[in-house]
């Protein structure tokens, strides 16, 4: 299976909720990542990891940048 490699940004919260996910299931963070994402390309869950606006995902730079502030 050929791979691509990509650079995420996290929340540190997030990040380790991964990490931990990772540690729990015996695997790499890489593959629970590719676990999530395999899930299905559409409507990505808002699991309420960032209480703000539902359509997050269409403004998560500004939202960050807001958090950050």
């Amino acid at each position: 299976m050929a791979t691509v490699r990509r650079t995420i940004s996290l929340p540190p919260a997030v990040a380790a909720r991964l990490d931990r996910e990772a540690s729990r299931r015996g695997v790499s963070f890489s593959a629970v990542i590719v676990a999530l994402a395999g899930r299905g390309i559409g409507e990505l869950p808002y699991a309420g990891l960032i209480e703000d606006d539902p359509d997050l995902s269409h403004q998560v730079e500004e939202v960050l940048a807001r958090l950050a502030g």
